[in-house]
Formats: C-alpha cells, structure tokens, sequence
C-alpha cells in the first residue's frame, strides 16, 4: 500500500511537471493553456463562400517567441483577408493575438514575421512574408485576398455567390530595420536608397526589375546589400 502511495505521488509530479512545460517554455505553455479562451474561428461561416481566405496551411509550422526560442510541430495557417494567424488545437482553430508574442512565424517554407508598417502616414501592425532578410535592407511581400460581393441573377446571367479572390501581393522594404515602407515604383524605391541612387537607376534599366513582381524586386534588393 505504501510503495502503491508512493508510486501515485511521483506519477502526480511527473505529470504536474510535464503539462507545465510541456513545449519547453513557460510562456508558450500559458499561452497554449489559455487557447479555449480565445477567438474560435467559425468554419462553417468561411465554407458558405467560394475560394479561400486561407494560405500555407502547414501541420510542420513554428513560432519564435521574442526570447528567440523556436517552439515547432505545430499546424498553423494565415487568414490573409483578415490579417490573422491561426493556430490549431485538437480540432479547432483559433486566432493568435497581434500582441508580439510570436514575432516571427514559419508555415513550412514560408517565413513571416509580425511588423509595423506605414499606410498614408498611418503606423500600422501586420504579417508579412520575409523574401530577403539583411541588416541593411530587407524585402517583404504582403499578401491579398479580398471577398467579391455576391451578385443577383439577371437577365441571361446566373447568380454568383461572394468569393474570396486573391491578387498580386504588396512589396515592402525596410531600410536599416526600420518601419516597414511599400515601394510600386522606380522612383519610390531610389527615393529610399539615395546613397546608390545612380548604381541603382542603372540596374533597374539594364536588368528590367518589374515594381509588380516581388522576385523581380528581390534582384534589386539584393544587389543593393552588395554595394
């Protein structure tokens, strides 16, 4: 009975302990603890329209907490249309806070990483997709999706239901780390750079770096880094 009582005891710390850190980090732990509590996303309301606010969804994903510690394995997935990252638990989804928690996100080979960008002067906080990470100056893309409304049947034509569509994804730099800037054109990027400005002019025409095309626009980035 004794050696039975014992046993129950250190099987009851085993487990305390375990569930208490059972990623390996404390604030993850809290935060995976806390998931029941937080927005749970309505399935049933994404399936009544055509397409998908959803991409890169991945059952290998990752975040990285602000402590630099990587916690794997997990399924996550971005709703694009609403600029949220969605992580799963059992079988639900729920939306991670924008609170900095986890700045940087990996959907299988897709590297993001929560930053503040600049809209008509306006700062910003979002999820981008890394292309070109460097101290000097880094290349991001954000991605779009956009809901067409519904339409009612009309003469020779048939109703449509709304739709999730998407479209060509923004590009942004950042100089230096700093706040993230959208860039559509030759002379808003040399306005940027105007240490290279010349060089720069130079291999835009000669290598025909298109401002729609984010791996166009990665060229251009990395070249700039070698200068």
């Amino acid at each position: 009975m004794r050696h039975l009582l014992y046993f129950s005891i250190i099987v009851l710390i085993s487990n305390n302990a375990f569930s208490q850190d059972f990623y390996g980090s404390p604030e993850f732990n809290k935060f995976w603890q806390n998931l029941d509590h937080l927005k749970m996303i309505n399935e049933t309301e994404a399936k009544t329209y055509k397409g998908s606010p959803y991409l890169f969804e991945n059952d290998q994903s990752a975040v990285t907490l602000k402590n630099g510690q990587t916690i794997d394995k997990l399924t996550l997935r971005y709703n694009v249309y609403n600029d949220e990252m969605e992580i799963k638990k059992g079988e639900q989804y729920y939306t991670i806070p924008k609170e900095k928690l986890f700045p940087k996100i990996k959907l299988g080979d897709h590297a993001f990483e929560l930053r503040i960008y600049k809209v008509l002067s306006k700062k910003q906080l979002g999820y981008f997709e890394v292309l070109v990470s460097d101290s000097v100056c880094s290349l991001f893309v954000r991605h779009n999706v956009f809901l067409s409304q519904a339409q009612e049947p009309k003469p020779y034509q048939e109703a449509k239901p709304a739709e999730f569509k998407s479209k060509m994804p923004d590009t942004y730099i950042a100089v230096n780390g700093e706040v993230l800037m959208q860039v559509k054109s030759k002379n808003e990027f040399l306005e940027l750079m105007p240490d290279h400005a010349k060089a720069l002019a130079t291999f835009i025409k000669t290598n025909k770096i298109k401002f729609k095309k984010p791996e166009s626009v990665k060229k251009l980035v990395e070249y700039y880094n070698s200068l």
